[in-house]
């Protein structure tokens, strides 16, 4: 058990992850390995290609909301702010 400590100690903090613009890229890998992950579920048969395919354009979609979501809300608080 005395192996497992350090990575269960790991676990009970979280990543500190910085409030600049360029710790907002995290975004990606993380909707990337959801799109993958929804679309492993949903697919009732997997074929490589039409799984990439499908991946990649959830991936695509999602990021296009999230950063259009991130600039609207940005113009908001400006105008709100400023």
């Amino acid at each position: 058990m005395a192996e497992w400590a350090p990575l269960l100690a790991a676990l009970t903090a979280p990543e500190p992850i910085g409030m600049d613009a360029v710790s907002m890229l995290w975004m990606f890998p993380l909707v990337a390995a959801i799109a993958m992950v929804y679309k492993a579920t949903k697919m009732r048969v997997l074929f490589l290609r039409r799984f990439l395919i499908e991946s990649l354009v959830l991936f695509a979609t999602v990021s296009g909301f999230m950063i259009m979501a991130i600039l609207v809300l940005n113009l908001l608080s400006w105008l709100v702010t400023g």
